[in-house]
């Protein structure tokens, strides 16, 4: 696909780094060849992943994981949606995985458009936006502010915040420098002991681990990004109610059973807020995976991946 950019990256140049390839084991002694590099945005460097054909006719994903997660996330979904030779671009979003910190304190709005600065360095015309939980996020700013680009979003255990604390366009440095991080350092390592029993109830040791590698990158992270007095907005204060009422494509909200089930255990009341937010797009459908944990991604990647096969195709055209 030709670059079009969108109005807000006409005239940047974009520095792009083609790292290597990776090899994701796919059982069996089969390996499939991702290669990966780095994009210079105005936040800072933004690390990718690819699989499928750069030179496909299909239209391309470009995936936004939650947090605290990183492009492996998508790990196990990767050889299923790019089956069928169809390009997937997995991002780093910037304080996570291997991209850097934000270099200013920043809204998602402008890390969305750092991975629209992506899309335009690969080549790519048109996407869809695939998110999960606040990735959600991501894709929902694109498709609102950049019509042209997103062909549809897939969302996944979207939630919509009932009560903002308030809706920020622009995030102000913070007066005093640096900002208060309440993630504290043990002398006996309890703070990684703590990180691994979050998730030790529904993973197995292999992905437990993944994900406290994941959250530890993040927090540390963060603790540089603090320091400094650098801060990214809070999905709470998100616009979501304005933004999703103006996206205009299809949108595909995929709910895991268990992810609904936590949530609406620890009070954050998933199963409305999910419902809310969905009947604010125009054009919804709702698909429900079971067991569907806040970890489906990896853990159910085949049946996530044939819903998200089934809705591209309808609207390929």
């Amino acid at each position: 696909p030709k670059t079009n950019p969108g109005p807000r990256t006409e005239g940047m140049k974009a520095q792009t780094n083609i790292c290597g390839f990776l090899f994701l084991s796919l059982g069996g002694g089969a390996a499939m060849v991702l290669s990966r590099g780095m994009v210079q945005t105005p936040l800072g460097a933004v690390h990718y992943i690819t699989s499928g054909d750069l030179r496909t006719d299909l239209t391309p994903l470009l995936l936004f994981h939650m947090s605290p997660r990183s492009i492996d996330e998508f790990t196990e979904a990767l050889p299923f949606l790019s089956a069928e030779g169809r390009l997937i671009v997995a991002l780093d979003e910037p304080g996570y995985g291997k991209s850097g910190n934000p270099s200013r304190s920043c809204t998602l709005n402008e890390i969305a458009d750092g991975a629209l600065v992506v899309a335009d360095a690969l080549g790519i015309e048109q996407f869809v936006a695939v998110g999960s939980l606040m990735g959600c996020f991501f894709s929902l700013s694109l498709a609102q502010r950049y019509p042209d680009r997103v062909r549809a979003v897939v969302l996944t255990n979207l939630y919509h915040y009932p009560k903002p604390h308030s809706v920020q366009e622009n995030v102000e440095e913070p007066t005093g420098g640096r900002i208060l991080d309440d993630w504290q350092l043990c002398d006996d390592g309890s703070h990684l002991i703590d990180l691994w029993n979050r998730r030790s109830g529904w993973l197995e040791p292999s992905l437990n681990t993944r994900a406290v590698t994941d959250e530890l990158v993040y927090l540390l992270n963060r603790r540089q990004r603090y320091a400094a007095g650098i801060n990214i907005q809070d999905p709470s204060t998100f616009d979501f109610e304005s933004i999703a009422r103006a996206t205009c494509c299809p949108a595909l909200c995929i709910r895991g059973e268990g992810a609904t089930a936590l949530f609406d255990q620890i009070g954050f009341n998933f199963s409305t807020q999910f419902d809310r937010g969905v009947a604010m797009l125009s054009k919804a459908e709702v698909r429900v995976l079971s067991p569907g944990s806040i970890n489906m991604i990896n853990q159910d990647a085949g049946a996530w991946a044939a819903e998200i096969a089934r809705f591209v195709s309808a609207h390929e055209s």
